[in-house]
């Protein structure tokens, strides 16, 4: 399914929204293309995007593609990545495969990442249900 099918059935912009409303500490959800290139983005004024040049966010989110592409080397052997998890002191970051995009979401630091990361797996899993029917 190509983004433009996407986008006309379910909006990237409510996926986003949904996303960035599972916690409070979520400051910037993008969609990104395989050229690390933003298809929708909802980010916090106050949040990680107003510490970012637009040339340091492009060079983040083309490392996020370079990652995934990287990681899919693998998938034969141990099968596709569901979901990748950074921690840095100053952010946790996610990464999900949506489509032929990725869904990349940056918050504060959080002590259990596993619990953000479940609760957009579980909106990407629902958005995607409704793409099905």
């Amino acid at each position: 399914m190509t983004t433009e099918t996407l986008t006309h059935q379910q909006p990237l912009d409510i996926l986003c929204k949904q996303v960035s409303g599972i916690d409070d500490r979520i400051e910037l959800v993008a969609i990104i293309n395989r050229k690390g290139r933003v298809v929708e983005m909802a980010a916090r004024d106050d949040g990680v995007n107003k510490d970012l040049t637009p040339h340091k966010r492009e060079m983040l989110f083309m490392e996020f593609v370079l990652q995934a592409s990287m990681n899919g080397e693998y998938d034969d052997e141990f099968g596709k990545v569901k979901g990748l998890i950074l921690q840095r002191e100053k952010v946790s970051a996610f990464s999900f495969q949506i489509y032929d995009c990725l869904l990349i979401v940056i918050s504060k630091p959080v002590l259990e990442p596993t619990v953000i990361q479940q609760g957009i797996a579980e909106i990407i899993f629902s958005h995607m249900q409704l793409e099905c029917q």
